[in-house]
């Protein structure tokens, strides 16, 4: 998240959030300004309804409720710009959970007392949001989580669902990856010591399994650690051949870092090889110190905050929506178009995600009767887009991502495409769109938009040879 915007929430926060947040016990004031770029901890207007947001806005994981936020408050405006004259204004309530789960839970429930609450935009810890279903079915709202992922955990329940990826579906894309395409034999997994690390590590695990691939080594850390040297010294001794890195931006910038400061060089694949290293070559370098491991990450590594910490050949999972930056796909350029004006910046974190589950609350809110429970609602959204990818939803289907549109990316080297190392640079790995190695697993509408001389829509999907974006190479490239 760019500077600017950090600002702006820094100095909301250093003031307004020291005030006792009640939406039952606070009326608004009449003469309050309406909620524009600073989060407002009540709503401003008396006949307004209200968009929740419950995310980490202080402490170390800041930069979660901090992207949500500039999603959702955008996202917010564009409703209301494009509502009928008759409809109710919406307004967003951001309430900062300061990264405890138990806060989380309170200030969900506290919106949940509400009638004008409409649902709840959530981007904190994701091992609080399956404790507030109670609240949120007592008052017929949705809650829609950001980041984590509760659908491979088996938590998403009546009233909670997810717009970020399941890991579940991260882990078979990065397995299919390195079991396929790299051919190793072992990999480690380091993770946060946490309910959403261990769902990781679970995901990661059956996927290795499934692909053919020992996990050999999972090594877990605190929560906010910034040494990683008896983490490394572990994953070393294993001398696993891929190392799987699960954590926020920050936990992922210094164990990268870490990385180089102990001289843990990636230089290709055959150079990464121990297990799968042909017999004398393997034999030399299990009876060494030999470690070069290649890094992959799940897709909370992909941000300008580990950009400069980013080995050579790291590649990371999520959906292509993750470049809505800069891929051409109309929804994509609409939502980066409304962002800038909003912002005068462009989108480089995870704003997206919550830009789509604020307009899938006024979706809901928008087609249901009085009394109605609004996740009931959301459940008949048939292939809806707004910002991102095409949502649909069901009684028994609580995810907005649809698992075939997750992929890989990763940095390419400076070029004249991606002259600035300072900027944000991560870019598709096209054959990490690909399901059976060949052919794309681009939804066929964004075909005509990413790749060259697209087929029909009815027709065979393309090669990932023909994507026009991102790094476009096949499986004998030794670095990627």
């Amino acid at each position: 998240m760019a500077n600017s915007a950090r600002g702006k929430v820094g100095r909301y926060l250093a003031g307004a959030l020291l005030c006792v947040v009640s939406l039952v016990a606070c009326e608004p004031s009449e003469d309050r300004p309406a909620a524009g770029s600073t989060p407002q901890p009540s709503a401003t207007t008396k006949d307004s309804l209200v968009v929740g947001l419950v995310g980490s806005l202080s402490g170390p994981t800041s930069w979660r409720g901090e992207d949500a936020f500039e999603g959702a408050v955008m996202s917010v405006g564009v409703l209301n710009r494009n509502r009928e004259e008759s409809a109710p204004t919406l307004e967003l309530v951001t309430l900062d959970d300061e990264g405890d789960p138990d806060r989380a839970v309170e200030l969900i429930e506290q919106l949940a007392e509400s009638p004008r609450t409409v649902g709840i935009v959530y981007a904190g810890p994701p091992e609080a949001l399956p404790m507030a279903e109670s609240a949120l079915a007592a008052a017929g709202i949705p809650a829609l989580l950001c980041y984590g992922d509760l659908y491979g955990a088996r938590k998403l329940s009546a009233h909670v669902f997810q717009v970020s990826p399941s890991y579940l579906w991260e882990s078979r894309t990065l397995a299919r990856y390195l079991s396929r395409d790299r051919g190793y034999e072992t990999i480690g997994l380091v993770a946060e010591d946490s309910p959403d690390g261990l769902g990781a590590t679970d995901s990661l695990r059956r996927e290795a399994d499934r692909a053919g691939l020992r996990l050999k080594r999972v090594v877990r850390y605190q929560p906010g650690a910034s040494s990683f040297s008896d983490a490394i010294a572990v994953l070393r001794e294993a001398q696993v051949e891929a190392l799987v890195v699960h954590g926020n931006p920050n936990e992922a910038a210094d164990f990268l870092g870490a990385l180089r400061s102990k001289f843990v060089r990636y230089t290709g694949t055959d150079d990464a090889r121990i297990d799968s290293a042909p017999r004398k070559q393997r034999r030399n370098r299990k009876a060494s110190n030999y470690w070069r491991p290649q890094i992959l990450g799940f897709d909370l590594t992909i941000s300008n905050v580990t950009d400069q910490s980013v080995p050579v050949g790291m590649v990371a999972s999520d959906t292509y929506a993750r470049g809505a930056h800069y891929l051409p796909v109309p929804s994509f350029v609409k939502f980066t178009d409304a962002f800038e004006a909003w912002w005068d910046e462009s989108p480089t974190g995870w704003e997206l995600r919550a830009f789509d589950a604020t307009q899938m609350i006024g979706w809901a809110q928008a087609r249901s009767a009085d009394g109605e429970d609004l996740a009931k609602v959301l459940e008949r959204m048939q292939g809806e887009r707004f910002g991102g990818l095409p949502v649909t939803l069901g009684p028994d289907d609580h995810t907005s991502v649809e698992q075939s549109t997750g992929g890989l990316w990763t940095l390419p080297p400076v070029s004249p495409e991606f002259p600035d190392p300072n900027s944000f640079n991560w870019v598709p790995l096209a054959r990490g769109f690909s399901i059976d190695g060949k052919r794309t697993s681009v939804l066929p509408p964004d075909w005509r938009y990413l790749f060259n001389n697209p087929p029909p829509r009815a027709a065979p999907a393309p090669r990932f040879s023909k994507m026009r974006y991102g790094v476009v190479s096949g499986a004998g490239d030794p670095i990627r």
